[in-house]
């Protein structure tokens, strides 16, 4: 994917929900980024669009290298609203054949 199609995703994506977190990606605060649901580090593939989300930036900052699974861990141990927004996510990618 070129980066000007990448740019356009994330252009599109301005106003639409973060799955993360379920606030508005808009700039400057939320604005939009590709999430790699698995890292690299993870063992997770960087071509592979199954492993991308469109997620807002502060979402994906403090996701991290964590595995999707981990962060919602983590953000339900620590009381985090955000973390009924990535069960809810985690559900979709289940039923969608993509976990």
């Amino acid at each position: 994917m070129s980066h000007t199609v990448r740019r356009a995703v994330l252009v599109a994506a301005i106003g639409l929900p973060c799955p993360y977190c379920g606030r508005a990606m808009i700039e400057p605060e939320h604005s939009p980024s590709r999430d790699h649901i698995r890292s690299r580090k993870r063992r997770g593939t960087l071509g592979d669009s199954s492993n991308r989300a469109i997620v807002c930036w502060p979402c994906n900052s403090h996701k991290g290298e964590w595995s999707l699974e981990r962060w919602a861990n983590r953000l339900q141990r620590d009381g985090d609203q955000r973390a009924d927004h990535v069960a809810a996510f985690l559900a979709t990618l289940a039923s969608a054949g993509r976990r």
